[in-house]
């Protein structure tokens, strides 16, 4: 399991830079854009002997498991409509938060793609495609004795 961390995050650092170089086009920003549910969700993971896992997070358990950590708690959750140009703010613990900006809806390659801005102040600020429906699981900073993992999820809303 050590061994995946390296490639880990050599694959983060790569999503990551390519995601910024994708952004910088930008998406057709409509003004009749439908708004996005986005939801944030905070979990808490730390290395320990045994594993186990929140039952709140079964949905993404195989996601968690590739990741270097063997215990998962889910702190916080928000979910909520975003418009256009709008942004949705979650405070976590270790006086930081995150943002996400709904920029937009990219059609470019014929899959529908929400342009999301991302935020983890006072650390982070990326430009990020999610498909429509889709999740990105980032590592973020180190909390306690563990690490917290910042779950974002975007979708189009009807209209």
């Amino acid at each position: 399991m050590i061994r995946r961390l390296p490639l880990l995050l050599a694959v983060l650092s790569v999503t990551i830079a390519l995601s910024v170089l994708i952004g910088m086009a930008g998406p057709a920003a409509a003004e009749g854009d439908p708004p996005a549910k986005i939801g944030i969700r905070v979990i808490y993971a730390i290395k320990d002997a045994t594993k186990s896992s929140d039952p709140a997070l079964e949905d993404i358990r195989k996601e968690l498991e590739d990741l270097p950590f063997s215990k998962f708690r889910l702190l916080d959750r928000l979910e909520s409509d975003v418009p256009l140009n709008s942004a949705v703010e979650l405070q976590f613990p270790g006086k930081q938060s995150i943002s996400v900006r709904f920029q937009g809806i990219d059609t470019s390659k014929g899959k529908t793609m929400l342009a999301l801005q991302l935020a983890v102040k006072p650390v982070l600020n990326i430009e990020m495609r999610v498909a429509d429906g889709g999740r990105t699981l980032l590592i973020g900073p180190p909390y306690l004795e563990g690490t917290l993992i910042l779950d974002v999820s975007a979708k189009l809303k009807e209209k």
